[in-house]
């Protein structure tokens, strides 16, 4: 199992910044938009927005109206 703190000191034994990126983001919103078939909308919304507004504390340039237009949440 990963958690955050094991995660975190391999990082910096490694010398690798914790910051999220493009890249990730679209992964992240691709893997919700595709979950949505198996959830009621509302609570389907509400995932999407926890994970947007987790992922905002992960990079200061992360947009996150643009992630849950990825995600398709209608804004």
């Amino acid at each position: 199992m990963l958690n955050t703190e094991s995660a975190l000191r391999k990082d910096q034994r490694t010398a690798k910044t914790a910051s999220f990126e493009h890249r990730h983001f679209s992964t992240v919103a691709a893997i919700l938009a595709d979950l949505r078939q198996y959830m009621p909308d509302n609570t389907w919304d509400r995932v999407a927005k926890h994970f947007a507004d987790q992922l905002a504390h992960t990079n200061p340039r992360f947009d996150r109206a643009r992630f849950l237009r990825a995600c398709g949440v209608a804004l």
